[in-house]
């Protein structure tokens, strides 16, 4: 028997790189909506303790978040022995600031936890997830969040349904390149609700992602046309938000065909 499960992107609305923490994070605020864009994965239990993964990209073959999951759930419940074949249709791209790896995590932790009836409460899901990276336990909760912390400091949120044109890029960023290439003296401001009410937000890693990357620079100038562009997480996708879908579709309609625009729209 095959259980399927869609695993969605999210965007940042917007991203504040606060200070160091002594753990080697930073603290950061941000806001998480869950965007209707999805990769779709597919277990089937084997009759073996074998874990095999298999994808439409190969690089998700041998090194993947998914293998820590699931080791992470051996460890930590009574279920030691099991094995899975997992089929990953990737459609969010690697390093896009989409969140697709993270969402993959949690989507196996909710899937292995059904599957094979283990019975972890929500709460040691999201304990777990932690460990594995700090954006997962967004995707287990699976709602809009104000982000705190260092990402594990989530607030559920209300917000209105938008359209996204994403500007998806071929570029594969490094969020600890990106992390690296902030300023120690730089000015670090809180960022509140309000401010992003009125639209006093920015991402932190903008200037050296368009910096470094002349293909996304060019995806920028392009879509800065049609509004003000918005970069998600550290980088790989701008996007353009829109409340009304016709005008969403004009906009679409009008961008150059050869390159990667899409339109989504957020889950709630």
């Amino acid at each position: 028997m095959m259980f399927q499960y869609k695993s969605y992107a999210k965007i940042n609305r917007f991203l504040n790189v606060l200070d160091k923490r002594e753990d080697n994070y930073h603290n950061i605020q941000s806001l998480f909506q869950l965007i209707n864009f999805y990769d779709v994965i597919t277990f089937k239990k084997r009759n073996d303790n074998k874990i095999i993964i298999k994808s439409n990209n190969r690089n998700l073959e041998k090194e993947n978040i998914i293998y820590d999951v699931i080791s992470l759930i051996k460890d930590e419940s009574s279920c030691k022995e099991f094995g899975l074949d997992i089929a990953i249709q990737k459609n969010i791209p690697l390093g896009s600031g989409l969140g697709g790896g993270s969402s993959n995590a949690a989507t196996t932790f909710l899937a292995v936890n059904d599957i094979f009836k283990i019975g972890m409460t929500k709460e040691k899901l999201l304990k777990l997830a932690s460990k594995v990276g700090s954006d997962v336990p967004f995707f287990l909760k699976h709602d809009n969040c104000w982000v705190e912390g260092r990402g594990d400091i989530l607030t559920k949120i209300h917000i209105s349904k938008c359209f996204f044109i994403l500007a998806l890029s071929q570029e594969v960023v490094s969020s600890s390149e990106m992390y690296r290439s902030l300023r120690s003296n730089r000015r670090i401001v809180n960022t509140s609700y309000e401010d992003f009410l009125n639209g006093n937000i920015e991402n932190s890693f903008r200037t050296s992602v368009l910096k470094s990357y002349s293909s996304i620079r060019k995806l920028n100038d392009i879509l800065s046309k049609f509004g003000t562009v918005y970069l998600s997480g550290s980088g790989g996708t701008l996007f353009v938000c829109e409340k009304d879908e016709q005008k969403a579709n004009e906009i679409l309609s009008k961008l150059p065909q050869n390159y990667n625009f899409k339109l989504v729209s957020s889950l709630y």
